[in-house]
């Protein structure tokens, strides 16, 4: 998939005299008394449209490192993977709003995060797919009247699909290009296969046309 890169760097300072030297053990002295704190760093402003932005949640796939940025106000966010891999994320103009748990990633044959925002009505989210360091954002957006969505292996292990849960209550599966695989039979909540930690149904549990 992707290789891991290494960072190192390489200090030397030399001190000439005993009263240079006496001066740079005090400072070193000095320092080491200093409690110091290491803040998380701010993304970059060449990835903010409206500073100050924040990364909201992020995530890891071998060695590729996954972080959502979101402006100021939730007024727009990116998807960032890797060193230099953007994607708008198209969820704020939905007036969707994206937090803490709003990235969902599954490593496989085809990789994918599921970036997911909250609504009044539910919750909506969108797809980023990557192979062999290559990722692309697809096209359709999905929705759960439940507040439910997660990347879940349903027909393999070469890819996940999403996994919506809308009120009724059934699960709808989605491959990653959108293709709706049908949906379970409406049930209590509790009772959908898997819940609550991860719903699963079968590829025999799924139906067509899906519950009204």
């Amino acid at each position: 998939m992707t290789v891991t890169a290494l960072l190192s760097l390489l200090v030397a300072a030399g001190a000439v005299g005993t009263s240079a030297y006496l001066r740079m053990k005090s400072d070193e002295a000095a320092i080491a008394a200093t409690p110091t704190s290491t803040p998380s760093p701010a993304p970059s402003s060449e990835w903010c449209r409206h500073e100050p932005c924040s990364v909201v949640d992020t995530a890891t796939l071998g060695s590729t490192k996954i972080e959502l940025i979101v402006d100021s106000g939730g007024q727009g966010a990116r998807l960032k993977v890797g060193d230099d891999r953007v994607f708008e994320s198209r969820l704020p103009g939905r007036g969707a709003t994206l937090g803490p748990d709003s990235l969902d990633c599954v490593a496989s044959t085809l990789s994918a995060c599921l970036v997911k925002g909250d609504l009044d009505t539910g919750m909506v989210g969108e797809v980023v797919v990557g192979r062999s360091g290559k990722w692309n954002l697809m096209t359709p957006t999905y929705f759960s009247s439940a507040d439910y969505l997660k990347l879940t292996h349903i027909l393999g292990d070469l890819a996940p699909e999403v996994v919506t849960v809308q009120r009724g209550f059934f699960a709808q599966v989605f491959t990653l290009e959108g293709v709706d695989l049908g949906c379970t039979a409406n049930t209590r909540q509790d009772r959908l296969p898997g819940w609550p930690t991860e719903v699963k149904p079968s590829p025999a549990q799924l139906q067509r046309p899906c519950p009204n």
